[in-house]
């Protein structure tokens, strides 16, 4: 006789299958062994250098916020809520509420165990550079890892249950608001990891009752039925999609919807040579971008709870590794708008393109630039140094775009005077 526990089992078993028989289909069995055991051989004797003799290049690097952030997004984006529901489930289960309620409690005890090994490959990476750079103890390591499974059990908890109270863009404003206040009370308790500290013992009994509170709210809620058959959809052909994308053209269906953010496409900038105008177009289109905005305003929340967090004296050295990190992703976002369809039908001149990258980068990363030079030098000097800083950074960034807007000019007008 089939019961809740044996009907989420036997589910589990079900895409369990379902996902290998995905992969394997390609993924043979004798290249993986090819691959996996150099792999092995190679990375495990790096490894074992490692914790034989630290490098020298590691001294410098602050490997707790390195992987505080790493691990925040990770339960950020990462594992997520899944009780094993199907569209069929609308006929029989949803007169058994009892049985409904019993699928939640499996799911949320699979969703934790999933949460507890996903975390593990970052701590045992970055374990002999906490022991020893950091010197960090395996007591202060183990509580680390502690806090981020009870953190990241939270978030997948408060965001699963957003999902099924809000919807479109009230759902990414909510979702937005929680990654943001979840950064700061993440990141800062992880990098005052210490002995004397005792910020962290009390993080870590908050989060351990917050989570209790927020698992009674879940499992007394109703379920969301439709919301919950859309994640398990979404979940089940995650694996199918990620390996086809490769080999099937996907065909965007189109919808056409007033954006949320500038409504009314009017002129940004006074100039209208081609540069600007693409500049302007791209900068439009981020911000109406509603994902892109999200993954913006989530990296600067991490960036500046890091500066809160370091020395005062590290901050505007940090502010150059914000950009190391986040240049090549606006890159890779430039290039995604850039061959959309409507953008490349158009035959645009390569030093108008380049023109047009600069002019937006500068744009959209000087609200970056002036929160982060602002907390640095309150930080460093105090509230006096707010305004200094603020315009230092801002020209010493104006200046590094011009330089690099005059050059590809150049650089075209000569090429096209020795063609003439």
């Amino acid at each position: 006789m089939m019961t809740p526990s044996g009907l989420f089992f036997f589910r589990l078993k079900r895409n369990i299958k379902e996902q290998a028989k995905a992969w394997s289909s390609v993924l043979d069995w004798t290249v993986l062994l090819y691959i996996l055991v150099p792999a092995i051989l190679v990375f495990g004797g790096l490894y074992r250098e490692i914790w034989l003799e630290t490098p020298k290049w590691a001294a410098g690097v602050p490997w707790f916020l390195l992987l505080s952030i790493v691990l925040f997004l990770i339960m950020a984006f990462g594992v997520r809520i899944r009780i094993f529901v199907d569209e069929a489930d609308r006929l029989f289960l949803l007169q058994q509420s009892r049985w409904l309620k019993q699928l939640k409690r499996y799911g949320m005890i699979y969703s934790f165990l999933m949460q507890a090994l996903v975390l593990v490959p970052p701590f045992l990476v970055a374990l002999p550079f906490l022991v020893g750079v950091e010197q960090a103890k395996l007591k202060e390591i183990g509580a680390a890892y502690l806090y981020s499974l009870l953190f990241a059990m939270l978030m997948s908890m408060t965001i699963h249950m957003l999902a099924g109270m809000f919807r479109k863009w009230r759902l990414i404003v909510m979702e937005a608001i929680v990654l943001l206040i979840g950064a700061a009370a993440y990141v800062y308790p992880i990098l005052t990891l210490k002995p004397e500290a005792s910020i962290f013992g009390e993080a870590l009994a908050g989060a351990a009752v917050l989570l209790i509170i927020v698992v009674i709210v879940y499992l007394r809620r109703p379920i969301q039925f439709e919301t919950e058959v859309k994640n398990e959809r979404s979940a089940r052909l995650s694996s199918t999609e990620l390996l086809m994308s490769q080999v099937i053209e996907r065909k965007p269906v189109m919808k056409l919807k007033k954006p949320l953010f500038m409504r009314r496409s009017g002129r940004l900038f006074k100039k209208s040579d081609t540069g600007t105008i693409i500049a302007e177009l791209r900068i439009i289109a981020f911000i109406r971008s509603l994902s892109t905005l999200r993954i913006g305003l989530g990296f600067l929340s991490v960036t500046t709870g890091a500066l809160i967090a370091v020395p005062a004296s590290a901050g505007f050295a940090l502010i150059g590794g914000f950009l190391f990190l986040i240049v090549p992703w606006l890159r890779a976002q430039w290039e995604q708008w850039r061959n959309e369809e409507f953008v490349g039908q158009f035959p645009w001149n390569t030093a108008d393109m380049f023109a047009g990258l600069r002019i937006s980068r500068f744009w959209l990363l000087l609200p970056n630039m002036m929160i982060w030079s602002a907390v640095a030098g309150f930080r460093l000097l105090g509230l006096w140094a707010v305004l200094p800083s603020m315009v230092a950074c801002v020209l010493i960034w104006r200046v590094a775009h011009t330089r690099e807007w005059r050059r590809p000019a150049l650089k075209a007008e000569a090429s096209n005077a020795g063609r003439d």
